[in-house]
């Protein structure tokens, strides 16, 4: 049996009508910060200025913010906006800036400070180095916004992405393939809302693959492995794409097959954690030769709060689905299921997890199977086989399906 939400209502509700638990009591005040810039950063690399990125923390990692990385610069401009609801008072916000080296396993630590968080209007902070050094100053202004009742340190967007690709990764597993792996990161708001923190799906001891993994003799080797792999492939990096998803047809450009400019038609392996979103194509060869996709998305988490595969599908089915014909965005659905083996997902949970994609992607067309559903399969396979057909490799493009303007 399949589920669908054509509207947006999702997005409105901090009280999911599927939801059984009940919300934590309001006991501080709700945020919302603005990382402005930052100015006279010190001179870190031989050849050039610096690559800056910063990651904020409230209350020693309560709650969690990376931000994009501005390339070649001492004067680095975010702008870049982070809301968080029901933060205890007295909180503080720390900030760590780095200068990003795509060449070696660390960054190069430039500086810090730590604040309260009261409001304030464009306020020059001093970041401070080792040795409590003067290391530039970051600017940022903190506002209170209505109050809304949902745990302490909730995430309520904006909804970010980041795309990581890699050719580096092949070597890991010895395949001679120099295809660019992509992966994709999106920080989710209100997971917590749709899914008990308190009920994670765990790994499954009755899959052999899984169990390889996490227990045996073995497991401690696997796992450097598979944890390895995915450093590579979620490294932030200087080449890295970032921007905001703000509906629907934002998610769909992320999809986009930048050479045909049109939906790629794959299949997707992915998982839900307690901050994001992360996913890559199922069938790259590089992720073929890995025991457990879902385990190295997860890097070796012992449990998540979802997992499976989603492909993307046109309303009229893809033996119907003519590209060279321009077909509005929003004429497509996600069809998502909860087939992982590793993690074996709640059958019970795909409403949650329907309602929380339309809560972060207002009026996006989602469809639910359970992996055993014989319709799931056939309409993987009508993806796979339009894939393969003459059909998929039309070089006509799309005038509106352009390279997404949410890309820095």
């Amino acid at each position: 049996m399949s589920y669908s939400i054509l509207s947006g209502i999702g997005q409105t509700l901090i009280h999911p009508s599927t939801a059984k638990k009940k919300l934590e009591k309001v006991t501080g005040c709700d945020f919302l910060i603005k990382f402005h810039a930052a100015h006279d950063l010190p001179k870190m690399d031989v050849v050039g200025t610096a690559d800056p990125y910063f990651r904020a923390k409230i209350d020693d990692g309560q709650a969690e913010f990376s931000s994009s990385c501005i390339v070649n610069t001492l004067n680095p401009v975010w702008n870049e906006e982070w809301i968080v609801r029901n933060v205890p008072y007295a909180a503080n916000l720390c900030v760590t800036v780095y200068d990003k080296d795509d060449d070696t396993v660390h960054d190069d630590y430039i500086g810090k400070f730590r604040i309260d968080i009261v409001p304030v209007h464009e306020v020059s902070v001093p970041i401070i180095g080792p040795f409590k050094t003067s290391r530039g100053i970051f600017r940022l202004s903190i506002e209170l916004l209505p109050s809304v009742e949902v745990r302490p340190y909730t995430f309520d967007g904006p909804v970010r992405f980041s795309r990581h690709n890699s050719l580096a990764v092949g070597r890991l597993t010895k395949v001679n393939d120099e295809r660019l792996y992509s992966t994709w990161e999106i920080s989710l708001k209100r997971i917590d809302v749709y899914f008990d923190r308190n009920k994670k799906q765990k790994w499954n001891s009755s899959y052999q693959a899984a169990k390889s993994i996490f227990e045996g003799p073995m497991a401690h080797a696997i796992q450097s492995v598979i944890k390895q792999a995915h450093r590579v492939l979620y490294a932030k990096h200087t080449t890295n794409e970032f921007g905001v998803i703000s509906s629907n047809v934002d998610f769909w450009r992320l999809l986009i097959d930048g050479n045909t400019n049109l939906i790629k038609p794959c299949v997707y392996t992915y998982i839900i954690e307690d901050h994001s979103w992360r996913f890559s194509e199922t069938g790259a060869s590089f992720f073929v030769d890995f025991a457990s996709k879902h385990a190295l998305h997860a890097n070796c988490a012992q449990t998540v709060h979802y997992a499976g595969e989603f492909h993307p599908r046109p309303k009229c089915g893809w033996s119907q689905y003519d590209c060279n014909e321009v077909l509005d965005l929003n004429q497509w659905e996600l069809v998502i299921d909860n087939g992982s083996g590793t993690y074996a997902p709640d059958l019970g949970l795909l409403n949650q997890l329907q309602e929380l994609l339309v809560c972060n992607f207002p009026e996006l067309h989602v469809i639910t199977y359970d992996f055993k559903d014989p319709e799931l399969k056939s309409s993987i396979e009508a993806c796979r086989e339009f894939a393969k057909s003459p059909k998929s490799r039309s070089i006509r493009t799309l005038q509106y399906l352009i390279r997404s303007p949410l890309v820095k």
